[in-house]
């Protein structure tokens, strides 16, 4: 079947996408590139659908595809975000009547038939609303965080789309940690290529506000001793980091490797400090309860307070209803004056 039951049993998800696209003669990939949207809408061969429940929300999204008549229903979310969403639905309809692919995925299981035909709608998305060249590939394996940038710049993509590109695009055996954040460090998208893990999502990193703070004035490339943060306590240092803010300048690209002779950042529990001024103990984040959710300070071992806790307000006496002071609190009594 002209190479078409090699790549079956390749399951190169990539090389199946790319030889869809090559295939393609039903749709104008330029077009659908620059404008998914506005391409799909106008074409004879298939419908878009909007489900107007979740217009203008900016959160959600997806969509599916329904192949009698072939139909995109999309939940729109970013415009972003929808085009990856919409190239992808268009992925599934261009497999499934493909005169040759089309037999082939019919001849799998449901659960194979799924996983193949999943990935390569995102391979399609990817490679039709991010094409790269061979000089994109050779620049991502030097500064990955540059061509997050670029590639966010000139594309419909979204931020994660754009990182999880890059991060296919990395040579195999490269050891990177990427990373998006914004003018606070907070991470809302991660990817590592090799062991360390990649920062938590949504957990403040006060060396990544540092870094994003340099990114405003240029281009960030140098040592990281910060250290990424985890949920646990942990902390990865010994890394370099690479940061390229974003054209909108509201987040910044980041893409962090080790610098240790062994390929991995060195893992650290540095010793926390009680928020309580009355307590004042030290101790490692493994002997507390856990991290309050709030204020993102670890419980105190010892008084078992946070940092939402000095922000509280004070404790009345019921008889004299004076506040108790933090001793008091510590204590259990209090005098009445």
């Amino acid at each position: 079947m002209d190479g078409w039951d090699e790549l079956a049993a390749s399951g190169d998800a990539r090389a199946i996408a790319a030889r869809i696209i090559q295939e393609c003669s039903t749709f104008n990939l330029s077009a659908l590139s620059n404008d998914p949207f506005g391409t799909l809408l106008h074409s004879p061969e298939i419908t878009v659908t909007i489900e107007g429940d979740l217009v203008d929300t900016g959160c959600g999204g997806g969509g599916y595809y329904r192949p009698s008549p072939p139909t995109i229903h999309l939940h729109p979310a970013t415009s972003r975000r929808d085009n990856f969403t919409l190239l992808h639905e268009l992925a599934h309809h261009l497999q499934q009547w493909h005169d040759q692919w089309g037999y082939l995925l019919l001849d799998m299981s449901d659960s194979g038939r799924r996983t193949i035909e999943e990935a390569v709608c995102d391979q399609f998305a990817a490679q039709v609303l991010m094409p790269v060249s061979d000089t994109d590939r050779h620049a991502t394996s030097l500064h990955p965080a540059d061509v997050m940038a670029g590639l966010f710049a000139r594309s419909g993509a979204s931020r994660s789309a754009t990182l999880q590109r890059v991060r296919e695009m990395l040579p195999a055996g490269s050891r990177w940690i990427l990373a998006i954040a914004d003018g606070d460090g907070i991470v809302s998208t991660s990817a590592t290529t090799y062991g360390d893990a990649p920062p938590p999502k949504g957990l403040p990193q006060r060396g990544f506000k540092q870094v994003a703070a340099e990114a405003m004035q240029s281009v960030v490339r140098r040592e990281f001793h910060e250290g990424i943060e985890y949920r646990t306590g942990m902390v990865l240092d010994d890394m370099r980091v690479e940061a390229a803010l974003d054209f909108e300048e509201r987040y910044v690209f980041l893409a962090l490797r080790p610098t240790t002779v062994n390929g991995s950042g060195t893992r650290t529990y540095p010793l926390q400090d009680c928020s309580n001024p009355v307590c004042e103990a030290t101790f490692e984040s493994r002997e507390s309860a856990y991290r309050c959710e709030t204020c993102q300070d670890f419980k105190c071992s010892r008084c078992q307070r946070c940092g939402c806790t000095v922000l509280e307000r004070p404790t009345l006496c019921t008889t004299c209803f004076m506040p108790y002071t933090p001793a008091e609190m510590t204590s259990g009594s209090h005098e009445c004056f």
